[in-house]
């Protein structure tokens, strides 16, 4: 991944999974100031990255795994789609997209219910 121009990195190489229809694909994720960055292992079959602007989030919600492990996120996007992650880090996670929203001046709606 290469920093655009202003561009710094919030947190980085975090461990996370991505639903991806019926693949679950596990990678790094790097939070930036200015978006979301998800590069798949290369063992999968699905390796393009994903990269969710900032801007463009309109929500992070907290999701349970098998109606009961407290390891999901659901991302959506202005547009309507919704990206659902994996990790044990997960408030760390909507606590730095929430940080850095704020400090770009963006509104999010956090959900942690």
């Amino acid at each position: 991944m290469e920093l655009r121009r202003n561009e710094s990195i919030v947190k980085e190489n975090i461990a996370v999974s991505l639903f991806r229809g019926i693949e679950v694909v596990s990678g790094r994720l790097t939070i930036t100031s200015d978006r979301l960055y998800f590069q798949p292992h290369s063992l999968h079959i699905q390796k393009q990255p994903l990269e969710l602007n900032l801007k463009d989030i309109a929500a992070v919600e907290k999701r349970n795994t098998l109606f009961m492990i407290p390891n999901g996120m659901k991302i959506k996007m202005n547009n309507g789609q919704d990206h659902t992650f994996l990790g044990w880090k997960r408030a760390e996670i909507m606590g730095s997209i929430q940080d850095t929203k704020k400090e770009q001046k963006m509104t999010v709606i956090i959900k942690t219910r």
